[in-house]
């Protein structure tokens, strides 16, 4: 398996020779593109109903269950990046550490499988695409293998088919949202309360 694992990180990670704006697409997705997870979830909080945010929780306890299972792994069973076995090119900085399963690729599964679940699914599966790719840039710029892709894949759909069955089991979902809005609510009074008083005082 380990032999299979590099044969593929080799057919898919970059040549010396690869093309500057291929490369510079890849960082692009490598480094920059997982920022849409928390800016869409804070839209979906922010602007949707009440089913939007209950997604925003769904995805949001996938992607903790995905990263503390990648953690528990970790501590487990350690296994080095490619550059650190110096293997292939690699062409994003990263400090050397356990590659498997990889946290890029086990979050974003965990919210676009979460958003599935939830029936969200042009959404989801227009995330499932970007996790795709993302997943593809790691490995291309030589800081994954093909396996902590699968890996993170894996943990993001397990952890998202958890938290939607372990929350309907007796409405927990309904109680832990209404939780959350109460704090969302207090936190907004606080502001606006702020704001008043300073207005107030210029």
């Amino acid at each position: 398996m380990e032999e299979l694992n590099r044969r593929l990180f080799l057919a898919i990670n970059a040549s010396a020779e690869a093309s500057l704006p291929l490369r510079e697409l890849a960082f692009f997705f490598a480094q920059w593109v997982v920022l849409c997870v928390p800016l869409l979830l804070l839209v979906f909080w922010v602007l949707g109903e009440r089913r939007q945010r209950m997604i925003v929780v769904l995805a949001s306890l996938s992607m903790v269950l995905a990263l503390t299972g990648n953690l528990l792994i970790r501590s487990l069973w350690f296994h080095p990046r490619p550059f650190m076995l110096e293997l292939g090119q690699n062409f994003l900085a990263h400090a050397p550490g356990a590659s498997f399963p990889s946290d890029h690729a086990s979050g974003m599964f965990a919210m676009a499988f979460a958003l599935i679940l939830a029936s969200l699914r042009k959404t989801g599966l227009m995330l499932l695409a970007l996790a795709l790719l993302v997943s593809w840039a790691r490995v291309y710029l030589g800081v994954h293998f093909p396996f902590d892709i699968i890996g993170g894949c894996l943990m993001g759909l397990l952890s998202a088919w958890l938290v939607r069955r372990c929350l309907a089991w007796r409405q927990l979902d309904q109680q832990v949202l209404e939780g959350l809005e109460r704090v969302y609510l207090r936190l907004l009074a606080a502001v606006h309360h702020g704001g008043r008083r300073r207005d107030a005082g210029s």
